[in-house]
């Protein structure tokens, strides 16, 4: 009864999202991510802002050409006007020569911010892929581990089976009969949590890759990541360099700005400098005249080099430099902290795959021993040679030993992807093009 409900229960839970879904991979769910983030979607947005201010960012070097025109009529009481038709037409071309080197300040400041849009969205980038990985990969182990559970529960189901079959012939005791029954109760109640955590974690990943869950789309569900033991091979034996970071690439650039900020603000400190050329075409009154457009129209130039310089401010440009440096102080020690901490998860990271790597290898020996161990008890059970308490200890210890190998296996996955993202290459490495 209890082997026929389980397998009722296991129907209903699995049948309509494992039979009838739709299966994404691995890579599809990167991809997935990638493509309805409404974070990378802002961010994108944010690049094109800025490749935009990037471009304005060249106006200032360039002629300025404006025309202005005026038409009308005026009257006065008592007149004063031999013509009462206002008309006045000026074409003109401006140029800054030289502006004390804001415009080019500024530009380098617009190519900065454009830069580290660019590497923010890597790096939001990333995150997620790792994010989604993490989960990927949970669901993985969890589905990997309702399987060892689903098995468990068979093995026992089938020799309790055979024991309550020998316990009513009077050849198992009574003790045999309930302990065998009372384990295939907690290996039923194990199977069928498994089958609760898989589901749980499929709906979280199914968030991230923002599908929607409302039952309005077809059923979705993810193809577990396989255990290759080529993918955890190779274990990196120094830490990702720091550089390499896009977050520290960022603070890199956020220092550049900063400078050029400061450096602005100084040069109102001293005197400023102007270089300018223009040039005007001027034709006026000739509505309501004899005259043409071309008897009225004059022509004038400049070429102008101006000098500013604030004698006597109160100390107000001299206090702006000293916020400014204040600001900048400030926002590098926040930069150097983000770094410290940065450096820190680095180190962490690779105490942490040192650790996994050898647990994942001491699991697999454990397993070799724990798989030998249960067969020898197996065949000395049905020989009569070894109790049933036995057999059952030697079940829960191959049981403990596989969730131990999936467990380490999946975590030491999961670092080596953390590796590649603060080593800037999880992108690449996935291959989710």
């Amino acid at each position: 009864m209890i082997g026929r409900s389980f397998i009722i229960s296991a129907l209903f839970c699995f049948v309509p999202i494992s039979a009838y879904a739709r299966r994404i991979t691995f890579k599809e769910a990167i991809q997935i991510a990638i493509e309805k983030s409404p974070t990378l979607s802002s961010v994108r947005s944010e690049i094109k802002i800025t490749e935009l201010e990037y471009s304005n960012s060249y106006s200032p070097f360039l002629p300025q050409l404006n025309l202005d025109a005026t038409q009308g009529v005026r009257g006065s009481d008592p007149s004063v006007y031999t013509n009462n038709n206002v008309s006045e037409l000026n074409l003109t071309v401006t140029e800054s020569l030289y502006d004390n080197g804001v415009s080019l300040t500024k530009r380098q400041s617009a190519r900065i911010q454009k830069e580290i849009a660019e590497l923010n969205y890597k790096d939001k980038r990333d995150k997620l892929i790792l994010n989604v990985a993490s989960e990927y990969l949970q669901n993985s182990l969890a589905k990997n581990l309702g399987e060892v559970k689903d098995q468990q529960f068979k093995i026992i189901n089938k020799q309790y089976q055979s024991v309550s079959s020998q316990y009513q012939q009077g050849v198992k005791t009574r003790r045999d009969y309930l302990r065998f029954k009372t384990e295939l109760r907690r290996s039923e109640i194990e199977a069928q949590s498994s089958v609760t955590t898989v589901e749980k974690s499929r709906l979280e990943l199914l968030v991230l890759l923002g599908i929607e869950i409302n039952g309005q789309m077809e059923p979705v569900d993810f193809e577990p990541v396989e255990i290759q033991l080529d993918a955890v091979a190779t274990i990196p034996g120094q830490a990702p360099l720091l550089s390499k970071h896009y977050q520290y690439q960022i603070a890199a650039l956020k220092k550049e700005i900063l400078a050029n900020e400061v450096y602005v603000i100084r040069r109102q400190y001293w005197p400023e400098i102007f270089l300018s050329a223009g040039a005007t075409q001027h034709t006026g009154d000739y509505l309501g005249s004899s005259a043409g457009l071309t008897e009225t129209k004059t022509t004038s130039w400049n070429a102008l080099a101006a000098l500013k310089f604030n004698l006597v401010d109160w100390g107000a440009r001299r206090r702006n430099v000293s916020v400014a440096e204040i600001k900048r102080t400030q926002t590098e020690n926040v930069i150097a902290l983000e770094l410290n901490t940065f450096s820190a998860e680095n180190k962490k990271l690779m105490l942490d795959l040192k650790q996994s790597s050898k647990n994942f290898s001491l699991s697999r020996e454990l397993l070799e021993l724990e798989t030998k161990s249960y067969e020898f008890l197996e065949s000395e059970y049905r020989n009569g040679r070894v109790s049933y308490l036995d057999i059952i200890v030697g079940l829960r210890d191959l049981l403990s030993a596989k969730i131990q190998m999936y467990t380490s296996y999946y975590n030491l996955r999961g670092q080596l992807f953390r590796y590649r993202y603060h080593e800037g290459k999880l992108y690449e490495t996935i291959g989710a093009k």
